[in-house]
């Protein structure tokens, strides 16, 4: 960088740093980076990136990322920025599930290890808790781009009462599982000679038998509890999470939005570990099926038997559709009873008019018109 010199933004292209120099004479002095303001085809790429993010089902509208020194037109970065959502969730997500599974790993498979400090094992059933809310506390912050959803039934929850687009859902859940899978890939290769040891050369076992660690990578419920009570096991934690996160998220409540902003990762960190040391024992705290539902297709995957699907009564449908139950109604419940602002919950017919009402469809087309002619004028 020449001396005395400082990065601006280019009021043009407000996504570009480019560099200003008090001594433009100065013989190192090369001029500054390329920016789009500089490129006839800024208009072009721009266009383009808009047309691929609809083709994927996010919000054209969006605004890329600023880049430095022109960045913006390399490949990758033109991909970064068309897919930067689902990029961030799957990130966000792996980081999860590393910690998440990991810390059952290493709790199963080193339990009563006389080795280990206190001669108990490197881990115990306190850890996990630890370990999942640690994790959802750095995938919050990796993945700030997204919205920092991590699982697909506060996804859900998005799309339904505070008004994430619905053609975002399908892919940030497929980038939510994609996450989750690699994780439990990248877990089960690092403890493989573990399990080996633990259950035996080559044995893949499936809970509730001894030495299993099919648990490792997908949750299972205890043998004494019947399946209404797996469903309400699962439903009320994945409420709590999604009321409380909408409560952190809540601008129009004083009180509470002061917890959210810096705060918001802690808060989760506390949150998850207080659902795990609440509700992670009958089912093993199953609110999250990005995780749950990669780690049985992983469990498959590398041979674990057909029990990982139909252990506990078929249980792997609980903790795949009872989260996105648990998850609405504990959103519901918080806009209800507490929640101001703009939700279905605070309109007519619970925001079903719109779908009835001519003059409201017509009223909502010519807005979003409005709004693309208006961003096609600021874009040019």
């Amino acid at each position: 960088m020449p001396p005395n010199s400082n990065l601006t933004w280019d009021l043009d292209s407000p996504d570009t740093a480019i560099q200003s120099d008090d001594n433009s004479s100065s013989p190192h002095y090369k001029g500054p980076p390329l920016s789009p303001s500089q490129s006839d085809h800024g208009g072009g790429h721009r266009h383009r990136r808009r047309s691929a993010r609809a083709l994927v089902g996010l919000d054209d509208n969006m605004p890329p990322k600023r880049h430095f020194s022109g960045a913006e037109h390399l490949m990758w970065s033109r991909i970064r920025q068309t897919l930067q959502e689902p990029f961030a969730e799957f990130l966000g997500v792996m980081v999860l599930s590393c910690f998440y599974n990991g810390s059952i790993a290493q709790a199963t498979l080193s339990a009563g290890m006389e080795t280990a400090p206190g001669g108990f094992g490197y881990g115990s059933f306190m850890s996990v808790p630890w370990g999942t809310g640690i994790g959802v506390m750095l995938g919050i912050y990796i993945s700030g781009d997204s919205g920092s959803y991590l699982n697909p039934a506060i996804t859900l929850t998005a799309c339904l009462f505070r008004g994430l687009p619905w053609k975002s859902f399908p892919s940030i859940v497929l980038a939510q599982l994609l996450g989750a899978f690699v994780a439990n890939a990248m877990v089960y290769g690092n403890y493989i000679s573990a399990i080996d040891w633990y259950s035996g050369p080559g044995a893949r076992i499936v809970p509730p038998a001894s030495k299993a660690t099919a648990q490792i990578m997908a949750t299972y419920p205890q043998t004494f509890v019947p399946q209404a009570s797996q469903v309400f096991s699962v439903i009320i934690p994945s409420g709590l999470i999604t009321a409380v996160v909408f409560a952190l998220k809540d601008d129009y409540n004083n009180g509470i939005s002061k917890a959210g902003g810096n705060f918001f990762p802690l808060a989760m960190f506390f949150l998850f570990y207080g659902v795990g040391v609440a509700f992670g024992w009958e089912t093993g705290g199953a609110c999250n099926p990005a995780l749950d539902f990669s780690g049985r297709l992983l469990s498959s995957a590398v041979g674990y038997p057909r029990e990982v699907w139909t252990t506990g009564n078929y249980y792997f449908w609980v903790p795949l559709l009872m989260p996105f139950v648990g998850a609405v109604a504990g959103s519901f419940l918080y806009d209800a009873l507490v929640f101001t602002g703009p939700s279905p919950v605070n309109s007519p017919w619970l925001g079903m008019k719109r779908f009835f009402d001519r003059d409201i469809q017509k009223q909502n087309s010519r807005e979003r018109v409005e709004a693309r002619r208006n961003d096609s004028t600021e874009q040019v």
